[in-house]
């Protein structure tokens, strides 16, 4: 069954919060200061269980590791699967990415019978 992603918001915007960071292993770091964090903080926290990083915006919560990707590829995922490299058990954002395509599943047709 496929994993319904969120609909990331667009690029423009994410570039306009966010900025790649070598710094942090969720691979982001806030570009300016709010109330709630300062520039150059870590943007995102590690969540459990799953191990992976997320982030909130404006009320609404993504995977750290799909904004790294489109931050870097300026390639969307949509609903393709952002995967980190098997060596990175500890799902470090700054590594490696891939991008996934899913394969669409043949429907069986219904055997008719006359």
């Amino acid at each position: 069954m496929a994993r319904p992603y969120k609909e990331l918001p667009p690029l423009w915007y994410l570039q306009s919060r966010l900025v790649l960071s070598d710094r942090h292993p969720s691979g982001l770091e806030w570009r300016d200061t709010t109330g709630w964090h300062k520039e150059g903080d870590m943007a995102g926290k590690l969540s459990t269980p799953g191990n992976y990083y997320v982030i909130r915006m404006n009320g609404e919560q993504y995977h750290a590791h799909r904004i790294v990707y489109y931050l870097r590829t300026n390639e969307n995922p949509g609903s393709a699967d952002v995967k980190h490299h098997p060596s990175n058990v500890e799902r470090d954002n700054r590594k490696q990415l891939s991008l996934t395509k899913r394969k669409a599943k043949n429907k069986r047709q219904p055997k008719i019978t006359f």
